[in-house]
């Protein structure tokens, strides 16, 4: 091999600048490269993609913040899993005295979500090993929690994905009370009745009823479970009247003196009943003139209702 066959040949250029020209290997047919060339141009590499990664965003896993619209306890977040992206957390914080509950939706069995209180810095619960796909905790106090959407990535084919929708509740039992029933009167009956079902995830129901100046109003709660109640303020004036949990019997009344809304609330402490339980009751309410006899209960008013846990 001829020595000008296997270096560079420096050539001049304009100027009096001098550049490097790679001569062909006459034997190879093809350009040789001295070392030199390689170095620099692994160093040139080499530099530029560390200042590509700097430049691109970080693609580790930062959680997702839930948020309710206003008037809402309910959000709901929608992924997808991969076998390369196999998991997606979130964080949600809970107010004191809110119920967390959280609905995992998917078609694929093998998509598990993890809970952690993080309050406490501690794992509470894991679908994966309880086989659950719906979760509550009451909290006493203001607590956040991170859950984790998960799938094991050897249940996937490579081109798979898991598609989920994680719905994610936080209420009270305000948030779970109904909108007020309106109690009226047929003309000429005197009473009127109303039937309704409580639960331990709806645990009040609500009425409001007018009585004209000069009457007297009475209400009566039937039910087989002791542990429902019911409450009555006087909307108009402003004023709690009566809640029958303190005084032991489930019947008030009193004498309107001037025309009067009264808003009554059933309800029964979630606490005194399990899930999936429920209680029926039936509400009378009656209306005569002061100073008059009260006027029989209609015949269709019932003495007893169905025991609690039945439909």
């Amino acid at each position: 091999m001829h020595k000008e066959d296997s270096v560079g040949a420096t050539a001049p250029m304009q100027g009096g600048d001098r550049r490097n020209v790679q001569k062909r290997n006459s034997n190879q047919g093809e350009f040789y490269m001295p070392r030199s060339y390689f170095l620099r141009r692994a160093l040139s590499v080499g530099v530029g993609l560390a200042a590509a990664c700097a430049s691109l965003p970080t693609l580790a896993d930062v959680p997702i913040a839930v948020t309710f619209a206003a008037n809402s306890v309910w959000a709901q977040e929608v992924g997808n899993l991969t076998r390369s992206d196999d998991s997606l957390d979130y964080t949600v914080a809970v107010a004191a005295g809110k119920t967390l509950q959280l609905n995992l939706l998917s078609r694929n069995p093998n998509v598990f979500f993890k809970v952690k209180d993080q309050s406490r810095d501690k794992v509470v619960l894991d679908t994966r090993r309880t086989g659950e796909s719906t979760w509550s905790t009451p909290n006493a106090t203001a607590t956040t929690y991170a859950i984790r959407v998960y799938i094991d990535s050897a249940a996937l084919k490579y081109d798979q994905t898991a598609k989920f929708a994680l719905q994610i509740g936080q209420y009270g039992a305000e948030d779970m009370q109904s909108p007020a029933t309106p109690v009226t009167f047929e003309a000429g009956k005197p009473w009127a009745q109303r039937e309704g079902i409580l639960a331990s995830g709806a645990p009040v129901y609500n009425f409001t009823v007018a009585i004209a100046a000069g009457m007297t109003v009475k209400v009566n709660l039937v039910s087989s479970n002791p542990e429902l109640h019911f409450r009555v303020n006087d909307q108009t004036h402003d004023k709690k009247l009566v809640d029958t949990s303190a005084t032991g019997t489930n019947t008030w009344s009193e004498s309107v003196a001037t025309a009067t809304n009264y808003a009554i609330q059933v309800y029964v402490d979630p606490a005194a009943m399990s899930s999936g339980q429920n209680a029926r009751f039936t509400l009378q309410v009656g209306q005569y003139a002061s100073g008059d006899m009260q006027p029989a209960k209609p015949a269709s008013v019932t003495t007893a209702a169905p025991k609690a846990g039945e439909d």
